[in-house]
């Protein structure tokens, strides 16, 4: 079941309730032009075509999507997009060929190399380049004040902060990604791919501190257990699922 609620005029953040899980869900953000829809993810396929009915329901048209990395629940809708302009990563590749056989259909034709402006309506879109969680991360900023950040910051539906989660494995690369976000969250609202909205700034600050600390201590400390870095640290994730593939192989680079 979808929950539609407007954050700001014509932008909202539509929630799925355990899309991942029994405690995690997902998040789509849809911004309104009229009769045309920009959306930023799309969620898994079930969850986009719950989406696009509410939308075809008020003829409006999806004519632009952003995709945040090239997971299979961030992009179970492209196939239904062929006719809309799709924003991503140079190295959406990197993360389609994990997943599908046949992804040369999903790949973007708008290239997010560094850094990457748009208008949609009367509203400003800011694509950065931000490998971290995946390497085809990236970061978006709507109207330099809503931050969608991704799996870079990753909840439970209730927005209790889960174990940082290195797709990739590469914990530096998920490091620099937290540290970008540190350098830019500041008059920012936090949306996050999964989760609630944070808007506290001391909240946010504290979290990606706690995540920094995370992610340093288990570079230091491969064999450790989430209890270790818990009673070591003082600071509780949920999520050891992630912790156990985190700390799976050996930290590597490309």
């Amino acid at each position: 079941m979808m929950e539609k609620i407007e954050i700001s005029k014509g932008i909202y953040l539509c929630r799925f309730e355990k899309a991942l899980g029994h405690f995690i869900g997902l998040n789509v953000v849809l911004i309104e032009n009229g009769n045309e829809a920009l959306l930023i993810d799309t969620g898994y396929e079930y969850n986009f075509v719950e989406l696009k009915k509410h939308l075809d329901e008020r003829n409006i048209t999806i004519t632009k999507v952003v995709v945040s990395h090239f997971h299979p629940d961030h992009i179970g809708g492209l196939k239904y997009l062929e006719h809309a302009d799709v924003y991503g990563s140079e190295f959406a590749e990197y993360s389609l060929s994990k997943f599908n056989s046949e992804f040369d259909q999903l790949l973007p034709d708008m290239i997010v190399k560094d850094e990457l402006v748009f208008k949609f309506g009367n509203h400003t879109i800011k694509l950065e380049k931000n490998i971290g969680h995946s390497k085809d991360g990236i970061l978006i900023t709507i109207d330099n004040k809503f931050m969608y950040v991704g799996d870079d910051m990753v909840y439970s539906h209730n927005g209790v902060s889960l174990v940082p989660f290195c797709a990739d494995q590469i914990v530096e690369n998920h490091i620099l990604s937290i540290e970008k976000i540190y350098e830019n969250y500041k008059n920012k609202i936090i949306i996050p791919s999964h989760g609630k909205i944070i808007e506290d700034q001391n909240i946010i600050k504290q979290d990606l501190e706690d995540r920094l600390t995370y992610l340093k201590y288990i570079q230091l400390n491969l064999d450790c257990s989430v209890e270790d870095f818990n009673k070591d640290t003082g600071i509780n994730f949920i999520g050891a699922k992630s912790h156990t593939y985190n700390t799976n192989k050996e930290v590597k680079k490309w």
